[in-house]
């Protein structure tokens, strides 16, 4: 196996490893509300606190690991904080001890997206476009596994799952000693990298996680509410991911030929028509095409901050999915809220508001030349 396809499968399975570990806490939902009597909102802080992490260390993380050439190392202590921190999140036997396992499943999560993704792109310097694609796939295989692992250890073992998912970390730390690519330090500033065009267009790719984590995080509930039992719930729910796997290339592919900004309007908008028509007439294959919907803009969002951003492809990155983690924060916990007050129907059905509003706020990113290729995920 030649050195670069070698880094492309390495940084390829880490990808699918973290988006994995990503998603691990919501299938277990129904059963952590029930044995700790914790409401909706508290499982959505749960979810969100992750997320929330991520969003504040993200940029950083990233620029010290680019600025003194540390990608490869970052990776390793970031599967190691995962491993550790689900092990934590299994002896905790509190809501406040689970917070602070969370807070942790957030350090461990801040770091893999701009490392992975800036070693592709040194390694890959012509052929950018297919690594990150091959990685963006990754990523939606992670997000697939993780409702339908995660659903079939808790039907079998319980709670006892959140040990045995720290192993996929450990082995991961194990399995990156192969990769010893080589890394020069960037001569960065930190505050040169933020840039108006960017943060509009980080406030764009922060609709969609918003979106998919307000209903994805409580899907398994939904369907555990309808009377499935915990490991059906969570395959139900797994539908929704499913789509990632072939949306995020065809959305790339999709940007290229018709524009950034075009694919993000038509997925946005296609998202709020999906949701509407999932709650009037709840299956598995307008679900399908709801994760479609959402998957599809992952890919052109990154490509599109890295195209309005400075030169560092790392940080634009960062900063971009810095707002993702936000998003993906927010929402749990205000969907959470509406669940509890008004009830699943209505507290999804915000969320087509959501998207319209992310649609609209195309209209204020600046167009630019397309002359990058595509990121993922």
């Amino acid at each position: 196996m030649s050195k670069p396809i070698k880094t492309l499968t390495l940084i390829t399975l880490s990808h699918l490893v973290n988006d994995w570990y990503s998603l691990l806490i919501p299938p277990a939902i129904p059963i952590l509300k029930f044995a700790y009597h914790l409401s909706y909102i508290q499982s959505g802080v749960l979810v969100s606190t992750p997320y929330i992490v991520s969003a504040i260390l993200q940029t950083y993380i990233a620029y010290l690991a680019e600025k003194k050439a540390k990608r490869v190392l970052a990776l390793k202590l970031g599967f190691l904080i995962l491993s550790l921190s689900f092990i934590l999140f299994y002896f905790s036997n509190s809501f406040l001890l689970m917070v602070l396992a969370a807070l942790l499943i957030g350090v461990g999560l801040s770091i893999y997206h701009p490392q992975g993704m800036g070693l592709l792109a040194n390694v890959f310097k012509n052929q950018k476009g297919m690594a990150l694609g091959v990685n963006g796939i990754g990523g939606a295989i992670g997000f697939f596994l993780a409702p339908v692992s995660m659903g079939y250890l808790l039907s079998k073992f319980g709670l006892k799952a959140f040990l045995i998912v720290a192993i996929p970390g450990f082995l991961m730390v194990a399995i990156l000693m192969l990769c010893k690519q080589e890394e020069k330090p960037l001569d960065i500033v930190l505050k040169h990298v933020f840039s108006k065009e960017l943060l509009i267009v980080g406030f764009v790719a922060m609709i969609s996680p918003f979106f998919s984590r307000g209903i994805s995080a409580f899907l398994p509930a939904y369907f555990y509410n309808k009377g499935q039992n915990i490991l059906d719930a969570n395959l139900m729910a797994s539908v929704m991911l499913l789509a990632g796997i072939i949306a995020q290339p065809i959305g790339g592919k999709l940007s290229d030929k018709f524009g950034r900004k075009e694919v993000i309007f038509a997925s946005y908008t296609l998202m709020a028509v999906f949701l509407i028509l999932f709650l009037f007439f709840p299956n598995l294959i307008l679900l399908f095409l709801l994760g479609f919907a959402t998957s599809v803009s992952i890919p052109v969002r990154h490509a599109l901050a890295a195209e309005v951003g400075g030169k560092s492809m790392n940080a634009n990155i960062a900063v971009s999915y810095t707002m993702v983690m936000v998003g993906a924060s927010i929402a749990p916990i205000l969907i959470g809220f509406l669940i509890d007050n008004l009830g699943f129907n209505i507290a999804f059905g915000i969320n087509s508001i959501i998207a319209i509003s992310g649609a609209l706020l195309l209209f204020f990113v600046k167009p630019k030349q397309q002359n990058l290729t595509i990121s993922s995920n």
